[in-house]
């Protein structure tokens, strides 16, 4: 993974996740949800223009469990940007 990628990964999920503790997380769905709003930047970002909302939920979800079970203290959009390029890269077969 290039530094650029990873940074601009780390720094997507940042501003979603600003952007869904702005919104108030009122329980009408989670960040997974909320964050396949910004789906084109996340294609985008990736280079992955088949990328699907569904995708990308199942992505960040599976995600922040292995962020939970794995590394909880390490920095969560760190971990975050290294497991989204790396599992949209395996699935974009």
């Amino acid at each position: 993974m290039t530094n650029s990628i990873h940074l601009r990964i780390k720094t997507l999920l940042e501003e979603t996740s600003d952007a869904y503790d702005i919104a108030g997380a009122n329980g009408n769905g989670d960040y997974a949800d909320f964050a396949s709003m910004s789906l084109p930047e996340f294609k985008q970002v990736l280079n992955r223009s088949n990328l699907t909302g569904q995708e990308l939920q199942r992505i960040l979800r599976h995600g922040f469990a292995s962020h939970r079970r794995e590394a909880p203290k390490d920095c969560w959009a760190t971990f975050m940007a290294r497991y989204v390029e790396t599992n949209a890269n395996l699935n974009s077969v």
